[in-house]
């Protein structure tokens, strides 16, 4: 009599224990991460993502995100880059998912990443589409300004659980904000000097006036000779930049000088005559993200040199 109702307490037990597991696989409990954001956050490409838990694990398709992910000191959270990606030295040592030539899915996957960073502009807009259809959640991040970069960086604070009270992102967006408008009045009223901006030589290419880069050489009292031109990224002829002119010019560092090249593109330019062709640390000026006040201060040395220069020449 005892042994049956033992045996009877135990079925009682495991039917119970198995209602329970089928009313839980019935109505999963969706756990949501204290301090989650009520509201969804909208990304650049004006896609609404609402949040239920924060991201875990993060994979960035450009060197520039994957600056920004260290600057919101999310970066233990970042399980695969971009190629390029190399700042930090710790970035380094990411697996790699992403080149010029897109993204490989398949390395992509197998880090089963819970948020994939895109840049808008560089990321193929295919690529996006196809890691979504794989139910990837894709964020989409682009810096046309200054301003865009501590707002980017509190933005990716939201998405990882980096909120104000742990300080982070904010510390890095305010002490930004903070240089910014020190550079921004240290360089008010200084000389205009018109300036041509070199992203290539073969072929020719710089970019317009609505690009970061010229928002960067206007901060240190540069002007962009091709400010005007509607389209962003553009192939100059050697005629339009002669007919426009320039004093300076700026390009990264990774160009290198060819002497009888540079003769042939700017012969007849002030810049070319007066040696005025100076070369920049490239990761700073082309990558949109934390180091571009570096960039900066850079140009706004150069620049300053110029000035100096020419006074002393007046005298």
């Amino acid at each position: 009599m005892m042994l049956r109702r033992v045996r009877a307490l135990g079925l009682s037990v495991f039917l119970a224990s198995s209602l329970f597991s089928v009313a839980v696989c019935a109505a999963p409990v969706v756990v949501i991460d204290p301090g989650v954001p009520a509201s969804p956050i909208i990304d650049d490409d004006g896609r609404a993502i609402l949040l239920t838990v924060f991201a875990r694990r993060v994979v960035t398709l450009a060197p520039s995100l994957t600056e920004l992910m260290y600057a919101a000191g999310a970066n233990e959270k970042l399980v695969g880059v971009s190629a390029y990606s190399d700042f930090p030295e710790s970035a380094r040592h990411k697996p790699q998912v992403a080149d010029a030539s897109g993204v490989s899915f398949e390395a992509l996957l197998a880090l089963k990443p819970d948020l994939v960073l895109a840049w808008k502009g560089g990321t193929r807009p295919a690529d996006v589409v196809r890691l979504e259809s794989l139910g990837i959640r894709v964020f989409v991040i682009e810096i046309r300004t200054l301003a865009d970069v501590p707002r980017a960086v509190r933005t990716i604070g939201k998405l990882v659980g980096r909120p104000k009270f742990v300080n982070t992102p904010e510390h890095f967006a305010s002490a930004f904000e903070t240089s910014l408008a020190k550079m921004q009045h240290a360089n008010l009223g200084k000389t205009t000097l018109n300036v041509f901006f070199e992203i290539s030589q073969m072929p020719l290419i710089t970019v317009n006036g609505k690009h970061f880069i010229s928002e960067v050489v206007k901060l240190c009292g540069g002007e962009n000779v091709f400010s005007d031109v509607a389209q962003m990224v553009i192939e100059p002829s050697r005629e339009e930049l002669l007919k426009r002119g320039a004093g300076v010019i700026l390009r990264p560092a990774s160009i290198h000088k060819d002497i009888a090249r540079d003769k042939a593109l700017y012969a007849g330019l002030e810049a070319y005559r007066s040696g005025r062709i100076y070369p920049l640390n490239g990761d700073w000026i082309l990558r949109p993200g934390p180091r571009v006040l570096l960039a900066a201060e850079e140009i706004c040395t150069t620049l300053d040199q110029v000035r100096t220069g020419m006074a002393v020449r007046k005298k």
